[in-house]
């Protein structure tokens, strides 16, 4: 039993260990779009940065964990105001740009306009050091091309991309990402993606994309944080064009199984906050049984 014991807690060690090294190589991070409250629930340690598309930060977050505000679009123009107030109060370092502008039901900006805007609204905090991001992405190579050649003046620091598609797809999404830092040479971040709906998943599908692309992009020493849209409850989507089995939340802020995929750490902290609470209970009774029989 003792053998068995101190090989169980070299393991333990040796897990801890990889998984600190993966996280401080690559930011694991989530898109937020659940009940505030449960923020509270992430152990410290497990995400890096979280992103709330066009809303403000999250006060229940882990202190450490870095809120990256973004310029959604001119349709969500009040919002971006009181993102410039967060950014001046908190001293942001980096900034996401609008929001799926090749998607006319999201930002839909043409590239010169975007471009243009992105000069006069994203340039001053560029030229003030602050890490900006091209336009986050989700699939049109063209108009980020006539982007970038309008936008060539941009102090662009690194590339936003979102992916959707099919559990089936891992080579697509392997490609999408690939072309664009191959083209721009920029580093990238994935700053939303997940499974279709229209794809049909089953759970061990979406599960097991996740840790496909987990385990490439950590390789990929350009890309520097990805974040699985899957911040939300599964019964209460954002929408119905990805599956809700992205999610990484059930009913009351509990992680679901995709949690312990896509966020490596996650069981492994909350263990250790476990051990921890059943020490602090253990010295609790044993003070009480001292107290007893003094």
């Amino acid at each position: 039993m003792k053998f068995l014991s101190t090989v169980t807690a070299v393991t333990s060690a040796l897990a801890i260990i990889c998984a600190d090294s993966a996280s401080a190589k690559f930011g694991f991070g989530i898109p937020w779009g659940a009940d505030n409250r449960w923020a509270k629930n992430i152990p410290d340690g497990v995400i890096s940065w979280y992103h709330h598309w066009q809303m403000g930060r999250v006060a229940e977050m882990p202190k450490d964990v870095e809120y990256v505000p973004t310029f959604w679009g001119p349709q969500k123009w009040l919002d971006w105001e009181f993102r410039k107030a967060e950014i001046s109060k908190f001293n942001s370092s980096h900034i996401l740009a609008f929001n799926e502008p090749d998607v006319a039901s999201q930002a839909n900006l043409d590239p010169e306009a975007a471009a243009h805007l992105w000069m006069k609204e994203l340039q001053p905090y560029a030229l003030k050091g602050k890490n900006v991001s091209s336009p986050q992405m989700v699939y049109n190579m063209d108009w980020l091309e006539k982007f970038m050649d309008a936008c060539s003046d941009c102090k662009i620091s690194f590339m936003a991309l979102h992916w959707y598609g099919s559990y089936k797809d891992m080579d697509l999404f392997k490609a999408w990402v690939q072309n664009v830092h191959k083209k721009f040479k920029l580093p990238v971040w994935v700053t939303e993606f997940g499974i279709t709906s229209a794809s049909n998943p089953s759970q061990e599908q979406v599960n097991d994309f996740a840790s496909q692309a987990i385990q490439w992009l950590e390789e990929q020493d350009y890309v520097e944080r990805a974040a699985w849209n899957g911040g939300y409850d599964v019964s209460n989507p954002p929408d119905d064009y990805a599956t809700p089995l992205n999610a990484l939340f059930s009913k009351g802020g509990r992680f679901r199984s995709l949690a312990n995929v896509w966020l490596p750490q996650l069981s492994i902290k909350l263990a250790q906050k476990n051990h921890q609470r059943r020490g602090d209970s253990l010295h609790m009774v044993k003070r009480a049984r001292i107290e007893q029989s003094a």
